[in-house]
């Protein structure tokens, strides 16, 4: 206003004609600068066409999207994009529409070689042409694409994952951590309790599986101690009938949050009851074969007292003086002891009892012995014994008794005629826990081991013996061993022997 002032009086006496036609001439000029200063400093591309499509003004951003062009103002865009003038073209149709019909026009459309651009295009008209508004959206759409892709291939995932969750073979269940309700559960958890996931969902751990020391592992994770891995659970759920009683393999680990800290536990759980119940019977059947296997040895031991008792008593009766009779009746009561000292031993073999009870070795070894003194004596085996361990260990007796008794039944099974077999007992320490106890060795100057088979030897029904051998006796030894929490090794050489070393813990195992 005060610019078109002074004009004014440059030239004469102001008056509001002059005043106006003065500011008609400043105002357009001004806007045109600002548009200008508008235009370069937005962020979008800003082009300007005439009617013959030249380019007449292109902003800062626009000569930055369409540099690979080089300077471009004056020439016309079909020259300059000769890609983009074929008649079909989204650039063709929409800017001779937006020309000719003056009619604003938007699209997307990819321009290849030099600019490789996808652009968001606006077109609006103008007096002098079209006035263009374009971005460079290739990124943008990139990162769009990759994120559609992304969340595409999550959403796959997670549907795969789901799907495993829901038909895992595995009991698999997430809890919160107050007082353990679940949070959701797949079928196969659902399957223990005979009911479907949504009537389980809200209840607690305890409420549904009351078995003890079950919310002390919980706690445990929950406090953020070590997770709970393979762990052999037993016991019976609120739905399983009174005479039910079952095993599972439990796996639990807590569930963090970005923070790190706890905010729930997540539990995997397999059945094993069917298999517990086979290996039970398993070991019921090996322990009826070793009745078998002593039969014979046991037999020949009471055979040749009882032949000598019947031998004694008819000579007792045909004798004519009253000493020499009672001499031969003294003979037969020290043979019918003897019957009854193998009666006794053979059944301490067989006793099964509710609790440990504290044993010496050399008492284990020599009560073995003695069952199979009619087959050491058969085999001509020469036995080495040698007790340096004077300290009991708690261990069921007649386990124990059925681990040596096999591993000596098998070096018997091993050696030549008049071949050698070495029992051992000294006190030890387990090595990887410190614990003291006793070491059990049986070795033999047998047939020994390859390497093939000292790795099979432990897998049950895996024989050398043929039709002869059932394949479970050092399976079933070394389940007995590991229930006492001691451990059984071997060594052996092909052609030298075999030496199997069995360590018991002096506390033993607290339950059967």
């Amino acid at each position: 206003m005060e610019q078109a002032l002074q004009n004014a009086n440059q030239v004469g006496p102001a008056t509001p004609e002059k005043i106006r036609r003065q500011m008609a001439q400043s105002t357009p000029e001004k806007i045109r600068r600002q548009m200008a200063q508008f235009f370069e400093a937005t962020s979008d591309a800003v082009a300007f066409l005439d009617h013959d499509y030249n380019f007449t003004y292109v902003n800062r951003r626009a000569r930055e999207v369409l540099a690979a062009s080089g300077n471009i103002l004056g020439r016309c865009i079909w020259e300059v994009y000769p890609d983009a003038a074929a008649p079909d073209t989204p650039f063709w149709i929409n800017y001779h529409r937006t020309m000719d019909e003056a009619v604003a026009t938007h699209f997307e459309a990819f321009y290849p070689e030099p600019l490789n651009k996808l652009f968001d295009v606006h077109a609006f008209p103008s007096d002098d042409g079209i006035i263009l508004f374009f971005r460079d959206i290739t990124d943008e759409r990139r990162d769009k694409e990759e994120l559609i892709r992304r969340r595409e291939e999550m959403e796959r995932q997670f549907a795969e994952i789901e799907a495993v969750y829901r038909t895992a073979p595995i009991g698999l269940a997430l809890f919160d951590l107050d007082d353990y309700h679940y949070l959701r559960l797949n079928d196969r958890q659902a399957a223990f309790f005979g009911l479907k996931p949504e009537e389980i969902v809200g209840r607690t751990l305890i409420e549904m599986a009351p078995i003890p020391g079950l919310r002390e592992l919980f706690d445990q994770v929950a406090s953020g101690g070590p997770p709970v891995v393979n762990y052999p659970l037993e016991g019976t759920l609120v739905t399983d009938p009174d005479d039910e009683y079952r095993y599972w393999t439990v796996s639990y680990f807590p569930v963090t949050g970005a923070d790190g800290t706890i905010q729930g536990i997540t539990a995997a759980s397999l059945e094993v009851t069917q298999q517990k119940k086979a290996e039970l019977a398993l070991i019921e059947s090996e322990k009826l074969a070793a009745v078998g296997r002593l039969a014979s040895s046991i037999a020949h031991e009471i055979n040749n007292p009882l032949e000598a008792v019947m031998n004694l008593l008819y000579l007792a009766c045909s004798t004519e003086t009253l000493e020499a009779s009672r001499e031969y009746l003294r003979s037969a009561d020290h043979e019918l002891r003897r019957v009854a000292a193998i009666a006794s031993q053979t059944l301490r073999f067989h006793k099964q009892s509710s609790s440990p009870q504290q044993f010496t070795a050399e008492v284990l070894i020599n009560n073995v012995l003695s069952v199979y003194q009619g087959r050491i004596v058969n085999a001509g085996a020469n036995i080495h014994t040698r007790y340096r361990a004077a300290a009991p260990v708690r261990c069921f007796e007649g386990e124990i008794r059925q681990v040596i008794a096999n591993l000596l039944g098998n070096a018997l099974d091993a050696i030549p005629r008049d071949g050698s077999i070495f029992l051992r007992a000294r006190e030890a320490r387990n090595q990887a826990t410190g614990e003291r106890g006793v070491i059990i060795t049986v070795a033999d100057n047998g047939q020994g081991m390859s390497r093939e088979t000292l790795a099979k030897i432990f897998r049950p029904f895996y024989t050398t013996k043929g039709i002869l051998g059932t394949g479970l006796g050092l399976w079933i030894s070394k389940e007995i061993i590991d229930r006492h929490q001691g451990n059984l090794r071997v060594r052996s050489t092909p052609g030298k022997g075999t030496v199997f070393q069995l360590f018991l813990p002096s506390s033993g195992p607290t339950t059967r």
